[in-house]
């Protein structure tokens, strides 16, 4: 298990308090964060039919394929297991373990938007318990996952400390004539040994590029007086954290300078105000209008998100996402949130992860909030090396 005992009692023990309030007798879980953050369990084959089952009073329960039982031997904590061999229905198991647990004709919570649960499946399992009454848990799992415990925060700042040193890498690799796949290379080398998990992905443009968004490393060369975009994660036992960082292989032009540090500022302005109780609007407001006034942004299209909660994650989505800063944001910060704050235009952008204390915010990534033209480049490889002397 990634937690001790108790820090999954306490995630049992908040589920069922709001499984009473909505007066659930039973929650069925498909979606891959749910089940790992209530039971440990986690497997790379969770394509296949994976449900848990919580009930309200009583022991939890998991379907299970057969080639995944030694990864909840490993994983979970949950030790009623139905399990299913490739030749055998699912469904038909997963009806069976609510008829033996006596919830056949009772009100189930699902969680209707995972991935995992498809049509089909939903079909086929409600003709196979016809006298249940299924209902959406209105997205329990991801509010209750908002705040993080310790030990969470924990996971996250050795996440954060590998995407620095994967970011760190690619930026001191980035050289005149080096290929965007040498650059992706010393990037998840560096994360990986400063203890970040799969997946090794992430946004590396450089050129023409770094107008994408969201583009992958390709065989493409980067030349002198071109620039870079690179968006890197760092996981720890699934727990996500994130930069963005951005520059040019030279001298940054008036214009790259001007995007930067307007980028930079606004940024820092929102970051400012994130203490418990403020409004979402107001952080997101600190950011988005200096942008707006400055006309880099049209304020009609304007309008995407500046920033959203990281945690537990796993793909095909890029963060949490419960909570995001937008213009409509209506949410008040607390302590134990975590957020990657994010803003870009024009290929130039900026984005760390931060968490949210008693006083103001943590950074979990800490890289030099700069453009990193030749200059800050310079002195970001003497800085590593530096560290690297010292190490010795």
């Amino acid at each position: 298990m990634y937690f001790e005992i108790d820090e999954y009692k306490n995630r049992v023990a908040a589920t069922r308090e709001q499984m009473a309030r909505d007066n659930l007798d039973l929650l069925m879980l498909y979606g891959q964060e749910a089940v790992c953050w209530l039971s440990g369990f986690y497997t790379h084959g969770h394509f296949a039919y994976i449900c848990l089952g919580l009930p309200r009073e009583g022991e939890p329960f998991l379907i299970l394929r057969k080639m995944e039982e030694q990864a909840a031997d490993a994983t979970t904590w949950v030790e009623s297991r139905y399990i299913y061999n490739d030749h055998e229905d699912p469904i038909e198991f997963t009806r069976r373990a609510v008829v033996d647990a006596g919830f056949d004709k009772s009100r189930i919570g699902i969680d209707k938007h995972s991935w995992y649960l498809t049509l089909e499946r939903f079909e086929r399992l409600s003709a196979a318990l016809p006298d249940a009454t299924f209902v959406g848990e209105g997205r329990m799992m991801e509010k209750l996952r908002i705040i993080k415990s310790p030990a969470e925060l924990a996971l996250l700042r050795v996440a954060g400390r590998s995407v620095d040193s994967a970011m760190q890498a690619a930026i001191c690799t980035t050289e005149p004539d080096t290929s965007e796949r040498q650059i992706a290379s010393a990037m998840a080398s560096a994360r990986i040994l400063a203890g970040s998990d799969l997946p090794i992905d992430g946004v590396l443009t450089t050129g023409p590029r770094t107008l994408q968004g969201h583009g992958p490393w390709t065989d493409r060369v980067i030349r002198a007086g071109e620039p870079f975009y690179y968006e890197f994660h760092g996981i720890r036992s699934h727990y996500w954290a994130r930069s963005l960082r951005s520059g040019v292989l030279g001298t940054a032009s008036a214009r790259q300078r001007e995007l930067a540090d307007l980028l930079i500022r606004s940024q820092d302005a929102a970051i400012a105000l994130m203490k418990p109780g403020m409004d979402a609007r107001e952080v997101d407001s600190a950011c988005r209008e200096p942008i707006l006034a400055a006309g880099v942004q049209d304020r009609e299209t304007y309008r995407r998100r500046i920033g959203y909660c990281l945690g537990m994650n796993f793909r095909p989505t890029p963060g949490e996402m419960i909570l995001e800063f937008t213009p409509d944001a209506n949410f008040k910060l607390a302590p134990g949130m975590v957020f990657l704050m994010l803003v870009m235009a024009e290929g130039v952008g900026i984005g760390d992860t931060v968490a949210v204390t008693e006083n103001g915010v943590e950074f979990l990534t800490r890289l030099p909030r700069v453009f990193f033209d030749d200059t800050e480049r310079a002195r970001l490889v003497a800085d590593v090396a530096a560290h690297a002397n010292h190490a010795k």
